[in-house]
This record gives C-alpha cells, sequence and structure tokens, in this order.
C-alpha cells in the first residue's frame, strides 16, 4: 500500500507540473490556426491538433478479442478530454479490464503549430499512467506530426518513448513507441485508415516492454449530434504469436 501511495502522488504531481508548465506559452497564444486530421482509433489524440478552447469529448475505447478470449478480458478505457486553451487540452483517462479498474491515466497535449499552407501541423503529447495493483508508474513523450496531402488523404504520426519507474516496472525499463496512420476522407461523415503500432498502447505495464506490432484496419462514421463512431478489426504480432482484436470506439463532442 505505502508504494502504491508513493506512486498515486507521483501521478497526481505530473498533473499538477503539466498543466502549470504549459499555461504561460498556451494562455499568450495570439493566433489560432488548425488542419483537420483524423485521430488514430487505439492511440487517440487528446482533442485533435489544434484544438478550441472550451472543447469538450468524452469517448470510450473497446478492445474485444477474438482468440484466447479466455485469458485476455475485455480492454476498455472511457476517458474524458478538454481544451484549457488553444492548441492546449487535458486528458483523464480510467483503463478497465472486464470490470476492473487497472489504472489511472492523465495525458496532456500542446499543438506548437502549423504551416502557412494549412498542410502540416504538429504537437507534443505527455501521458502519465499510474497501475493500480502494482507499484508501476508508466510516463510517454512523444512528437505528434501530421500532414493533409489533399481534400481526400492525411496521415499522422506519434513517435516517442515509454519510460517506467517502481518496484514492479519490467527489467528493460523503456519502449521506444512509433505510431503512423494514413486515412481517406470518403465524404464528410466517414473515413477509412490504417494504423500501425510498434507497441500496445494500452496497458503496456502489463508486458516485458518489448517490440510488437499491431496492425488495425479502421472506419470512423460521424453523425449529426456529436456522436461518432471508430471501428476496426487487427492483429498484433508478439513473441511469435498473435492477438486478433475487433476495436470499437463511441464519442460524444460538446
Amino acid at each position: 500500500m505505502t508504494g502504491f501511495s508513493f506512486s498515486l502522488s507521483r501521478f497526481y504531481l505530473f498533473v499538477l507540473i503539466c498543466i502549470c508548465s504549459f499555461h504561460v506559452s498556451v494562455a499568450q497564444e495570439v493566433g489560432h490556426t488548425t488542419v483537420e486530421i483524423p485521430e488514430p482509433l487505439m492511440f487517440d489524440l487528446v482533442r485533435g491538433l489544434g484544438a478550441k478552447k472550451g472543447e469538450l469529448e468524452i469517448n470510450t475505447l473497446a478492445d474485444f478479442p477474438i482468440n484466447n478470449a479466455s485469458f485476455r478480458g475485455v480492454e476498455w478505457a472511457p476517458e474524458i478530454e478538454y481544451a484549457l486553451f488553444d492548441n492546449f487540452a487535458v486528458e483523464l483517462e480510467f483503463p478497465m479490464n472486464d470490470f476492473e479498474l487497472e489504472a489511472l491515466k492523465a495525458a496532456v497535449q500542446w499543438t506548437i503549430g502549423a504551416s502557412k499552407n494549412d498542410k502540416f501541423i504538429h504537437g507534443v503529447q505527455v501521458i502519465a499512467e499510474n497501475y493500480i495493483h502494482e507499484d508501476l508508474l508508466e510516463m510517454n513523450f512523444l512528437y505528434v506530426p501530421a500532414y493533409r496531402f489533399n481534400e481526400t488523404w492525411s496521415a499522422i504520426g506519434l513517435f516517442g518513448i515509454m519510460l517506467e519507474s517502481g518496484a514492479d516496472a519490467a527489467q528493460k525499463k523503456h519502449t521506444i513507441l512509433i505510431n503512423a496512420s494514413v486515412f481517406a476522407d470518403l465524404n464528410k461523415r466517414t473515413v477509412v485508415g490504417l494504423e500501425i503500432n510498434n507497441t500496445d498502447p494500452t496497458f503496456q505495464g502489463l508486458d516485458d516492454n518489448e517490440m510488437e506490432l499491431l496492425v488495425l484496419p479502421q472506419l470512423h462514421y460521424e453523425l449529426n449530434n456529436g456522436f461518432s463512431f471508430q471501428f476496426g478489426f487487427g492483429a498484433k504480432w508478439y513473441d511469435s504469436s498473435i492477438d486478433g482484436s475487433g476495436v470499437l470506439r463511441v464519442i460524444k463532442t460538446f
């Protein structure tokens, strides 16, 4: 219990430091530019890049196992995202396995800026995940570039590193994070995409931090009432094994 309390204190400290450290630079933003880029299904953003002050989103991700379901369980995570200022958003997430809360997760995202031709936009993201049943804290530091080629095609990446601390951390205490996604806007409401991750962005603390590969084709559909849905079927390769999943994200924006 002492280890958990100490780890939880570090988690809360992270949230406070991140909000305070970005407050001055973001609050002084004069202009606001954004480039419309879809978000990956599995490894999503904290609102979109270039988020405007006051944007609010509630969503839930669910990962349903196709094989080995008896011991994998359903991984799902309700979360809330809010843009405190133009170009700066925060997130609180509750990762679950079946009906058990596994961790507390918080993230901040700052959009650095966009190109004058409204094609390129980039930002940084910092994520902290504190596990409930282990003395384990994960810190993720990511650079997020995105590019719109034309009205149809766009791409986004999340590149960085995950660092672990705590008594229950794996022997290898870091993982390189590489996410690359390409999207095609079929119309104003429908997007198809392909997302590739080199590691599972959910529940990283339950593995040995060795390289994995997740390939996730996906479809996004937006309704009139602020609801949108993203779903896909994909597979993860690791240790000469394959796990298939059906993935669903339900989103409500305000």
